[in-house]
């Protein structure tokens, strides 16, 4: 509410939505949470236990749950979506790997890699950012790990260039030819520099 301005009503309006929205993974976490209790640890991305020893000891979800667990139980559940930006470096690993075995190995350089996105200098040469199109974009939609597998909900992204600074961007369709990237790159160059 004092981050946006909002009044406590539209605040918990926007809450219960994310909530009806979400609620198949509400239900995920709380079932973990659940889980905790019993075996007293979470299991997060890529197998990673988050113990979780008040959890065994108490009931949640009562006046009379201590702070403390319910803190831990708040972590817990933070822990087990937050993780997964893991994701990202594994990106990143397998992209590299791929990277330093071909001929673009000092032409694609990581610089800022963040939970949600990674960056990367190239030089200004369509070759080098069609590899990049090509063979970042598949490793970004991994999803081999049965935790997040899903028939229907994929994972996905997309390159995009900052130029000529890092507020105007231009993003590269996934599987774009040359031919669409320059004809992108020629409205991109016109509305911006």
């Amino acid at each position: 509410m004092e981050q946006l301005g909002w009044s406590e009503s539209k605040a918990r309006m926007v809450e219960d939505k994310y909530h009806v929205l979400y609620r198949v993974s509400d239900q995920w976490v709380a079932d973990r949470i659940e889980e905790a209790g019993k075996v007293g640890y979470v299991t997060v991305a890529f197998g990673l236990k988050v113990r979780t020893p008040l959890l065994r000891q108490v009931i949640l979800g009562t006046s009379r749950t201590p702070y403390e667990a319910a803190g831990e139980g708040r972590t817990a559940g933070n822990a087990l979506g937050q993780s997964y930006c893991m994701l990202n470096n594994r990106a990143q690993s397998a992209f590299l790997k791929k990277v330093r075995a071909s001929e673009f190995r000092l032409d694609v350089r990581p610089c800022a890699p963040i939970h949600d996105a990674t960056y990367y200098m190239i030089p200004d040469d369509m070759r080098p950012l069609l590899y990049v199109n090509e063979t970042l974009v598949p490793e970004v939609q991994w999803q081999e790990d049965p935790a997040i597998w899903h028939e229907d909900v994929k994972l996905g992204g997309e390159v995009s260039v900052f130029y000529p600074s890092w507020a105007e961007e231009m993003t590269i369709p996934n599987g774009a030819s040359a031919d669409d990237v320059k004809a992108l790159a020629a409205k991109h160059h016109d509305k911006y520099c």
